[in-house]
C-alpha cells in the first residue's frame, strides 16, 4: 500500500471511531470551561480533520504541541474530548512506538480536568472515566500524576454494584447490624514494622458471649505506616 494509502486509511479509521465516541457525548452535552472563542473555533476545526492533531502543515507534531492543543481544545470546546480519545485509542492499539504521544495526550486531559474541575466538575469526571476506558496506560499515569486520580480506578468504581461512589476519592461502603439478629462491625488497627515490604491482611473472630453477635476485627499491617 502506498504512503497516500496508509493515510487515508489512518484518517478513515479516525472517523470511525471519532463517531464511536460521539455517541457517548452529545453535542451540547457540556458547557465549555473556559470561555475562549478562537480557541473553540479551532477546536471545531479539529472535530472535522483529527488527524491534524498529529500531522502538521510541515509533517509530525512534538509531543509538547500536542499536550497543549489537547488541553485548550478539551477545556474550551467539550466536544473536541471524542476526537481526542479516539486518537488516543488508535494510538495505544499501535503499541510502544507511540508512548510519548500517548503520554502528551494524557497530560493535556490531565490539564484540562484540572482547569475544568472549578468550573465543571461533570465534565472533569467525564473526561477522567473516558481516558480510562481507552486502555492507554501511558496516558493515564500521566493523567493520575497531574490530577491525583487513577483514571482506571474510576472506570472499576463505575461498575460496581455495591457501596456508593466517592467520586473521585473511591468508594464507601456503610456497616451496620439489624436489632435482635445480632450485629458485626470491622476494626482497621494500624501497626508499623521494619522494612518489611509486604502488605497483608490478617483477621480473627471471637464470639459475643450471650448477645449472639459476632466482632470480628481485621488487622491491617503495612510497612512504615496503614
Amino acid at each position: 500500500m502506498s504512503i497516500s494509502g496508509r493515510r487515508l486509511s489512518s484518517k478513515l479509521i479516525l472517523s470511525a471511531m471519532f463517531c464511536t465516541f460521539a455517541l457517548c457525548l452529545p453535542e451540547g452535552a457540556f458547557a465549555a470551561c473556559v470561555n475562549d472563542p478562537d480557541t473553540a473555533q479551532k477546536a471545531a476545526g479539529f472535530t472535522t480533520n483529527p488527524s491534524s492533531l498529529l500531522e502538521g502543515p510541515n509533517g509530525p507534531r512534538s509531543p509538547d504541541d500536542v499536550a497543549a492543543d489537547v488541553q485548550t481544545f478539551v477545556a474550551s470546546y467539550p466536544q473536541a474530548l471524542p476526537a481526542v480519545l479516539a486518537i488516543l485509542k488508535d494510538l495505544s492499539n499501535k503499541g510502544a512506538s507511540t508512548s510519548a504521544l500517548q503520554k502528551a495526550i494524557g497530560t493535556g486531559l490531565g490539564k484540562a480536568a484540572n482547569v475544568c474541575k472549578t468550573t465543571d466538575l461533570t465534565f472533569s469526571l467525564e473526561i477522567q472515566g473516558d481516558l480510562g476506558a481507552t486502555g492507554s496506560a501511558d496516558a493515564n499515569a500521566q493523567y493520575a500524576a497531574l490530577t491525583g486520580n487513577d483514571p482506571t480506578r474510576s472506570v472499576a468504581l463505575s461498575g460496581a454494584t455495591t457501596g456508593s461512589s466517592g467520586g473521585v476519592g473511591g468508594q464507601t461502603s456503610p456497616t451496620g447490624g439489624t436489632s435482635g439478629t445480632g450485629s458485626s462491625f470491622q476494626t482497621f488497627v494500624a501497626n508499623s514494622v521494619s522494612n518489611n515490604p509486604t502488605n497483608y491482611f490478617s483477621s480473627s473472630v471471637s464470639g459475643a458471649g450471650s448477645a449472639g453477635g459476632t466482632t470480628t476485627t481485621i488487622v491491617c499491617t503495612v510497612s512504615g505506616s496503614c
